[in-house]
């Protein structure tokens, strides 16, 4: 391993390597925030996001949980969807007017 004084730079090497530091720090906190783990091979939504794509606000997400529209899990406290039973909910419900 190098020792520090075998790490001399200039100032304009040093803007570039903080630089792509920045960059790297960016893009880490930018892929946590979006990163969504499989569980089970299965994706996982939160209600806010379920509400996002489906374009309904908390109140009706929580009535179709309450009338069993939506499956859903609990787990420590949260609620949880599974982007395959909206997927499944969806195209069941998919009416096509074109067809003839």
């Amino acid at each position: 391993m190098e020792s520090v004084k075998d790490l001399n730079m200039d100032a304009d090497e040093m803007l570039v390597v903080l630089s792509a530091l920045d960059k790297v720090n960016r893009r880490i906190k930018e892929v946590a925030q979006t990163h969504k783990p499989l569980f089970g091979d299965e994706h996982f939504l939160t209600g806010k996001e379920v509400c996002e794509r489906l374009y309904i606000s908390p109140r009706t997400l929580q009535d179709y949980r309450d009338k069993g529209i939506i499956p859903y899990t609990q787990f420590a406290g949260k609620i949880l969807y599974k982007a395959s039973d909206l997927e499944k909910i969806l195209m069941m419900n998919y009416k096509n007017n074109n067809l003839r």
